[in-house]
């Protein structure tokens, strides 16, 4: 088949099958050698997108949008979105790019939290008024969904003249969000839930997935319109990037977080300059997943039970991939890349 790679140092995307990745070339050789050359699998059969996005901008924006077209059209039926060594950038480009992937307006992506203790909520429908959005993108279901949806609860937000949409106030608590502005922070974290089953014998871990019961029909019609996603973050993984990876993993659109903790920054901070040349950083609020957990370590400081591991900032991930080896320019030999698509591999079976 011909390759489909495009992109450039802010986002490259490329099309994968499990035969692309060392772990699938050492399957492949082992059955050749046990079965013959029949045994080959079809290069079109479970095609992943691969996007790697290096900051968010409103470059990376743009590239984002197009990389999930180009795959699509070329047959992906799964993603790997790789945010390692992703610095941060534009907070507002990285929930609008996450904001694309989830289908309730009223998902909280993020919180603002000021220094007297008020949190302002930032959901989906903040961005959908944004005339650069998409739409619902990697699923099955019409892209208009998530918008024709806001636009019959209130249709006085779309009016003739323009896109009249207000934005929330600071909240003293969750009861309060609900009752004034009917966001839904998520009670679950991820749909499917990945754990590691350590064996020592295998380069690769064996994996369990423990589905979490949908009673709604409508959620569960949604959900298995979706196309499954995983998300590569590392120690480089720090500030928007995170808050793009808890948007998505909290409210239960990903299968799994593969890779290792990441770096851990989520305050907001001004910066004064200083009659000397030096400046006072002064930070006056601060960024919280959908769950309304620190990214930035708070606290003493504390060590895990079962690890012995210095517990501070960052995100854990479901899946853990060391990053010691850095990240190769051939995806193909990314020992990262192999387990996250072993863990799509995984997921399409349950």
């Amino acid at each position: 088949r011909l390759p489909v790679v495009g992109g450039d140092s802010i986002v490259h995307y490329e099309l994968l099958t499990p035969m692309d990745t060392i772990f699938g070339k050492i399957a492949l050789s082992n059955n050749m050698n046990n079965i013959g050359p029949s045994s080959t699998p079809s290069s079109n059969d479970g095609s992943v997108g691969y996007i790697r996005l290096t900051r968010f901008s409103r470059a990376s924006t743009a590239g984002y949008i197009n990389a999930i077209s180009k795959l699509e059209e070329a047959g992906a039926q799964s993603f790997i979105i790789d945010v390692r060594n992703n610095y941060g950038g534009i907070i507002q480009e990285a929930m609008l790019s996450a904001s694309t992937l989830l289908r309730d307006p009223h998902m909280v992506l993020c919180y603002t939290m000021n220094s007297r203790g008020g949190f302002t909520p930032h959901d989906v429908e903040e961005y959908i008024v944004d005339s650069r959005f998409p739409g619902y993108l990697l699923s099955s279901e019409d892209r208009k969904v998530t918008r024709n949806q806001v636009a019959r609860e209130k249709p006085d937000m779309f009016e003739e003249d323009g896109i009249m949409w207000v934005p929330p106030s600071s909240f003293a608590s969750l009861h309060e969000q609900k009752l004034k502005r009917g966001l839904h922070p998520p009670t679950t974290i991820p749909v499917m839930n990945a754990q590691v089953v350590s064996d020592t014998s295998s380069s690769s871990p064996s994996l369990r997935f423990l589905p979490i019961s949908e009673s709604d029909t409508i959620q569960q019609r949604q959900r298995q319109a979706q196309k499954k996603i995983v998300i590569l973050v590392n120690e480089g993984t720090a500030s928007s990037a995170e808050f793009f990876a808890s948007a998505l993993r909290d409210n239960g659109r990903i299968v799994a977080l593969v890779g290792a903790k990441t770096y851990g920054k989520g305050l907001i901070q001004h910066t004064f300059p200083m009659p000397d040349g030096g400046g006072l950083r002064l930070t006056v609020a601060e960024y919280l997943t959908p769950t309304l957990k620190h990214v930035t370590k708070v606290g003493n400081a504390r060590y895990d039970r079962d690890t012995g591991e210095l517990v501070g900032g960052g995100i854990r991930p479901d899946v853990y991939c060391p990053s010691n080896q850095g990240i190769p320019k051939n995806i193909g030999s990314d020992i990262c890349v192999g387990m996250a698509l072993d863990v799509l591999d995984d997921a399409g079976e349950t």
